[in-house]
């Protein structure tokens, strides 16, 4: 009978389903288990209910087994939902949009890497299929935790180097949420000799300058604020302008000469391009060398 017993209690533990990930809504509480049990946190920041690569995601990645066997020693798990259910907690729904605006999130869905102290380490944006896919960047955010932590124990120029090389390793788009990691390497590097603080400021500008255009009434408006952008922007924007001129101007043409000057916004945004040959800019110039010919295409276009 006992040996009966046994085997059904075996069996009953093999059959039963796995245990579901613990993901975490509480903030503080994620970071205080990863402290306690030196871990990384993963955020996962998503639209549960209208976000259709987040609702992907969770099914073919999250709620996989292999993604639970990945994560087990790793990572503490916190979910920061965005809903449109107007059941939803709303002071929950406050603290979320509070963590979007903190990281900078501004995508779903988004998967940062912490530190159990908050910081950045890495992620990814959009959606992912597997946990090979994932791990690819997720491994190397847990390189970043490591040399962040090595950092909290230097001083000086030993940890300014770890915290650049921290930062460094990181892809472009956690970069972007890594906001008080940036300041702290400006207070460490006054001159900005590591280009962090311009890298960081080049973007800023062109951000805040797509924004502007984007919202412009029309190209002609448009052409406005990259024309005034132009007089002051960065040298590493300044190509990206010219090509955004050039396709305004086009775009907003009405008149022969109007194609000409286009033509002419053509050129110069070619030259603003590194390492460019004189072939591509007599073919710029050919491509221009019958305007009316544009224009009438211009016109066809636009009664459409």
């Amino acid at each position: 009978m006992k040996k009966l017993l046994m085997i059904t209690l075996g069996l009953a533990v093999a059959l039963a389903p796995a245990m579901a990930l613990e993901w975490m809504t509480d903030f503080a509480a994620a970071k205080a288990k990863a402290a306690a049990e030196g871990k990384a946190v993963l955020v996962d920041f998503t639209g549960s209910d209208w976000c259709g690569w987040c609702i992907r995601m969770k099914k073919d990645l999250f709620d996989k087994p292999a993604f639970e066997q990945y994560v087990a020693d790793k990572f503490v798990l916190l979910e920061v939902d965005i809903p449109n259910n107007p059941k939803f907690d709303k002071a929950q729904l406050a603290a979320n949009q509070a963590l979007c605006e903190k990281y900078q999130v501004e995508g779903f869905p988004t998967v940062l890497v912490l530190t159990p102290e908050g910081e950045v380490a890495g992620g990814f944006s959009g959606y992912r299929a597997t946990v090979e896919a994932a791990a690819k960047e997720l491994d190397p955010a847990l390189k970043v935790v490591r040399l962040l932590e090595e950092a909290r124990k230097a001083e000086g120029e030993q940890r300014l180097k770890l915290l650049l090389e921290a930062y460094k390793t990181m892809p472009q788009e956690a970069r972007e949420s890594a906001v008080e990691l940036r300041k702290e390497i400006a207070t460490l590097d006054k001159e900005d000799a590591s280009g962090v603080v311009r890298e960081q400021k080049v973007r800023e500008q062109m951000t805040a300058l797509e924004r502007e255009m984007h919202t412009a009434a029309s190209p002609k408006e448009a052409l406005e604020v990259v024309n005034k952008a132009l007089s002051n922007c960065y040298e590493e924007n300044r190509a990206e302008l010219l090509r955004a001129r050039f396709m305004l101007m086009l775009t907003s043409a009405e008149t022969v000469e109007d194609v000409k000057t286009a033509g002419e916004a053509a050129l110069e945004a070619a030259r603003a391009i590194p390492g460019v040959t004189e072939d591509v800019l007599n073919q710029v110039k050919e491509n221009f060398s019958r305007p009316e010919l544009i224009l009438e295409r211009l016109k066809a276009s636009h009664r459409r």
